[in-house]
């Protein structure tokens, strides 16, 4: 009986989540347009719209300056994640010998590892790479 009940549970529970999320957000956006109307027909003016409160589809398109910044901070972030984890298997396959883990799972740490520090490189490359707009930081000193 409870064997049945977790893939059920599961399955269910994943369109649940979403689907309730999103019903959440639809009332959440109708009580602040409703407010913002209230608002506008007794002659007030609203404040503008934050980027989060803005429509899905009207979503902010960074500058390549954000995507250059963006770059270096998921570079970093991954780099030092895939050592953390390279480390980690390192440490499991040759030092602590004698774990509960078992034998193949350093190996897939250590792929996961490198496969994380290729992608921070990646990142940090393009960061390199990628041009800081005409003027941006060139003051004579």
């Amino acid at each position: 009986m409870w064997g049945i009940l977790v893939p059920i549970v599961a399955i269910v529970g994943g369109f649940a989540i979403p689907i309730t999320a999103i019903i959440m957000d639809y009332r959440r956006r109708r009580l602040q347009y409703e407010e913002r109307r209230a608002m506008i027909e007794r002659g007030m003016q609203p404040p503008p719209l934050e980027d989060k409160e803005k429509p899905f589809l009207q979503a902010h398109h960074p500058t390549p300056e954000e995507q250059r910044q963006r770059s270096l901070h998921s570079g970093l972030i991954l780099l030092f994640l895939g050592l953390g984890i390279g480390l980690g298997a390192y440490l499991l396959g040759y030092v602590f010998t004698r774990s509960f883990f078992p034998d193949k799972f350093p190996a897939m740490m250590a792929l996961a590892a490198s496969v994380l520090v290729f992608l921070g490189l990646g990142h940090l490359i393009y960061y390199a790479v990628a041009r800081k707009p005409d003027g941006a930081g060139d003051t004579p000193g």
